[in-house]
């Protein structure tokens, strides 16, 4: 949070002024267009002058970043240390379910449909379990609208897990090869931009070769197929594929009120900058720049659900003794760890 006091940095500047203008033989207007006119230099002179103790300063645990990050850090580690074992003990017990499901299926299934789709639901699933990586990380380090900002990209990962599990092989096919259609339009706009941002352009014959095939591609499955979630267009009508229809097709709009609540953390709206999760009521008024040990409850409830809503998928492939036992200690972890961070928000209340 922002101090009234004057910071290391505005110390520093107005130590190393002072001393030129107590040597200064002259008034103290002529002492300002002095700085005025030789501004360029005096920068570049104040600059090299203090940059060592200014990079002493930033990187010691006394700097006030640093004193705050600590002070919030010590906060967190004490009241939500058992949270953060569970939910820690919560992802690993995700991260199995991705390899147990991939290594005994793939020696089961012998088509190449059949591996396709399972690569593709498995690679989902374990994209999903490093987003609830990040998310652990971000609540540990006291970031709990970042946390609900990457929860966000989780919701999105889930919804096109079940949508794509639901799906035969061709949906799965068109939505790995919409690919192409996502890698031309991002060279598109990238020659379109690479001047100003002083980069090279991209060689011509390999612009050529991806021009090659989103040609190919858009032929074969049609215009429709290089439209916004065109790999969808077998599903959803026209006017009608984006990810708020993905969500209704596998019943998880109830979500898109939460989705929409995280994107204020995603976009530059001014809810962004009015209402911070990580803030208390009585904090809403203070400039967050830094951590904070508040508001943690929610991306971690709305992870839980996320994720096992994929893992319980996995898990019913089969009915069998073992995922119904795994299944069970998913939902154990997964309430426990919710029920210790609801616990402990309610103490701010």
């Amino acid at each position: 949070m922002i101090s009234e006091e004057e910071f290391f940095l505005e110390r520093k500047i107005k130590k190393w002024l002072d001393e030129r203008k107590a040597s200064f033989k002259g008034t103290d207007e002529e002492f300002d267009k002095k700085i005025d006119k030789e501004f360029s230099k005096l920068v570049f002179t104040i600059s090299k002058g203090i940059a060592k103790s200014i990079t002493d300063y930033c990187i010691s645990p006394k700097s006030d970043f640093r004193r705050h990050e600590k002070q919030i850090g010590k906060k967190i580690k004490n009241r939500y240390s058992l949270g953060l074992e569970l939910f820690t003990s919560y992802i690993e017990l995700n991260t199995q379910i991705s390899s147990i499901t991939y290594n005994k299926y793939y020696k089961l299934f012998t088509t190449l449909e059949d591996h396709q789709k399972l690569d593709t639901l498995i690679a989902l699933h374990v994209r999903a379990c490093q987003i609830a990586s990040e998310i652990r990380i971000l609540v540990f380090g006291g970031f709990a609208d970042g946390a609900h900002a990457r929860w966000r990209t989780l919701h999105e990962v889930c919804i096109t897990f079940l949508f794509l599990y639901d799906g035969d092989y061709e949906l799965v096919s068109m939505y790995k090869d919409y690919l192409v259609i996502e890698q031309w339009r991002k060279a598109v706009e990238y020659q379109n931009s690479y001047k100003r941002l002083g980069w090279d352009p991209i060689p011509n014959d390999e612009l050529e070769e991806l021009e090659g095939e989103q040609k190919r591609i858009v032929q074969s499955r049609g215009r429709a197929f290089s439209k916004s979630y065109g790999w969808a267009m077998d599903i959803l009508p026209e006017g009608r594929r984006n990810i708020r229809e993905i969500e209704k097709y596998v019943g998880m709009d109830h979500f898109r009120s939460i989705y929409a609540w995280a994107g204020d953390n995603v976009h530059a709206g001014v809810a962004g900058i009015t209402e911070r999760l990580s803030l208390r009521d009585s904090e809403q008024y203070n400039f967050l720049t830094g951590p904070n040990d508040h508001g943690f409850l929610d991306p971690i409830q709305f992870t839980v659900s996320s994720l096992s809503e994929m893992s319980y998928t996995l898990l019913a492939m089969e009915k069998s003794t073992f995922n119904k036992i795994f299944e069970e200690l998913l939902r154990f972890f997964g309430e426990e760890v919710v029920q210790e961070f609801s616990k402990q928000e309610e103490k701010d209340n």
